[in-house]
């Protein structure tokens, strides 16, 4: 099943570490899951190296498919390699400023690390011709973000706690702002005879059809192990107009789940950070 939202997200995660393999970029799953809470969908990540017109090139492609949402990650600090706010303003034809009080606010945060304000980290502080500042209270680099036609480009750092804070604090607004419904996900585990897991499952995904299921399970390479005892991981997201109504719907979804598991012989093993109140393990005997 495919949950709709009219509100689309797009991320464009840079550098060249990404794309040698040396780090792992945690940054577009991070805003995929939080993007999906204030009802947006995330439908395309972009890793692309810090090359001003590879990262034009894809911010072009983005804004040609409309969603609501572009955002970058990484390449807003005092290197020469970070490239992100020139490419932006390659892209949508803006010139680069020094904004006064993004100066201004980075002068400040110097003072407060006691560290000189140097030409090199006063690059921190540019943002394009008519674009808006997006405070960041946790490092010295100033986020961006611009409407450019029916998209809002947002620039955010690559270091992931400057960018959570910076999206809780600015971005999540605008989403929830322009979102008409939520999304709540868990995984959950269900222990079950291999051989009564796929009616079960398949049971559920003809009767719930506006919930999104989707299970983990690893076929048995011998036979007699499909008359085994497994614990299969099943991925749920519900969609609903409110956070709340999404609780109910999701407690009313795993209540089925471990109704039709238990009726089959197995349980339902609930995983940490699970949105229920149901008890951690529910079996047969429970």
């Amino acid at each position: 099943m495919r949950l709709r939202s009219e509100v689309g997200v797009e991320v464009i995660a840079t550098g060249d570490e990404i794309l040698f393999g040396r780090i792992v970029d945690t940054n577009s799953s991070w805003i995929a899951r939080r993007a999906a809470e204030v009802g947006a969908r995330l439908r395309r990540v972009t890793s692309v190296g810090d090359d001003i017109d590879e990262i034009a090139r894809a911010l072009r492609e983005a804004l040609s498919r409309g969603n609501g949402f572009v955002i970058l990650t990484g390449g807003l600090g005092p290197s020469d390699d970070d490239v992100t706010i020139d490419a932006i303003g390659r892209a949508v034809g803006r010139a680069v400023e020094l904004r006064p009080e993004a100066v201004e606010t980075l002068r400040r945060k110097c003072t407060e690390l006691g560290v000189e304000m140097t030409p090199r980290r006063e690059r921190m502080a540019r943002l394009l011709e008519g674009s808006e500042p997006i405070p960041n209270p946790v490092g010295m680099s100033t986020g961006m973000a611009l409407r450019e036609g029916a998209t809002t480009v947002v620039a955010l750092p690559g270091i992931p706690e400057e960018m959570t804070a910076m999206f809780d604090g600015y971005v999540a607004p605008m989403i929830e702002g322009k979102a008409s419904s939520r999304y709540l996900g868990t995984t959950v585990g269900v222990r079950i005879v291999w051989n009564e897991f796929f009616p079960m499952y398949n049971s559920l995904l003809r009767d719930f059809a506006d919930v999104y299921l989707k299970n983990a399970a690893t076929p048995p390479l011998m036979a007699e192990e499909r008359e085994r005892v497994h614990e299969i991981d099943v991925d749920i997201v519900v969609q609903a107009p409110t956070r709340a109504e999404c609780e109910r719907k999701m407690e009313a979804f795993l209540g089925e789940l471990r109704s039709r598991a238990v009726a089959r012989g197995g349980e339902l093993i609930m995983k940490p950070g699970c949105p229920s109140s149901l008890d951690r393990s529910t079996s047969p005997a429970g």
